[in-house]
């Protein structure tokens, strides 16, 4: 055989060759992709619920007084703050649960010259604004003790219109991250074997989570009636996680 023949020869069959691998690796890639695109998945919510109880009261006593002589204005504001910690002091609280609050002064003829305050009734002329923070972990005792406001009013200490009662804060959420994400993703993951059932199939791997945002709310639609869960010392915390799954 002639070296041009045997070199011709030898080409074709690195060509036949080539295409053979060729073929076979389009074949496995092609396989490849069509188990990829052929894998289905569920996404399934899992929900987790907590009733808790408000370990911390912030309660904020206002009042005001008004007149025209800010000195005697100041010593009536003085007099209330009295009454007020007397007040929280005989129904249980301690003296170091109690902290006043900053004084505020508005002179409503700030600005105005003589000539202009002439005539002008000036009997309201100061108004003076302060009060008593309670802040106190026996959250029962604050509760009790806001439903006697009247016997504070009484005294003639006069509460400001934006008294809006104590707040209720609950500082434990740390405690119970952990299980409340537990539980969800236990609830999410019973869905999804629910769905692979009815779907004639198994549950596979997560493909992918996510853990939704814990929120609080008031635990009774009764302590609701102002959307502030803030004043309700029942609670209820919240969290939603997000699983997909992979099904066999």
């Amino acid at each position: 055989m002639k070296i041009s023949e045997k070199i011709k020869s030898k080409s074709v069959l690195f060509g036949i060759v080539l295409a053979f691998g060729v073929a076979l690796g389009g074949f496995f890639i092609g396989d490849g992709i069509y188990e990829s695109l052929n894998r289905r998945t569920v996404t399934v919510k899992g929900l987790a619920e907590m009733d808790v109880v408000a370990d911390t009261a912030v309660w904020n006593i206002k009042f005001n007084r008004v007149g025209r002589d800010l000195a005697r204005v100041q010593s009536d504001i003085d007099n209330d703050i009295k009454k007020t910690r007397a007040f929280l002091i005989e129904n249980g609280f301690k003296d170091s649960e109690l902290q006043n609050l900053r004084v505020q002064v508005r002179d409503k003829f700030a600005g105005y010259s003589d000539a202009q305050r002439q005539g002008e009734e000036q009997n309201d002329r100061y108004v003076v604004e302060t009060g008593v923070m309670v802040r106190s972990t026996s959250v029962d005792l604050v509760d009790s003790a806001s439903r006697k406001m009247g016997d504070l009013v009484r005294q003639g200490v006069t509460v400001t219109e934006d008294y809006a009662g104590p707040i209720y804060l609950f500082n434990g959420l740390n405690d119970i991250k952990i299980k409340m994400i537990e539980a969800a993703t236990k609830n999410a993951t019973a869905a999804g074997e629910q769905f692979a059932k009815d779907a004639d199939a198994k549950l596979g791997k997560i493909q992918s989570a996510n853990q939704g945002v814990f929120s609080i709310s008031a635990r009774d639609q009764t302590d609701a009636w102002s959307d502030n869960e803030k004043q309700a010392i029942n609670k209820r915390v919240r969290v939603v996680s997000t699983i997909t799954f992979y099904l066999r």
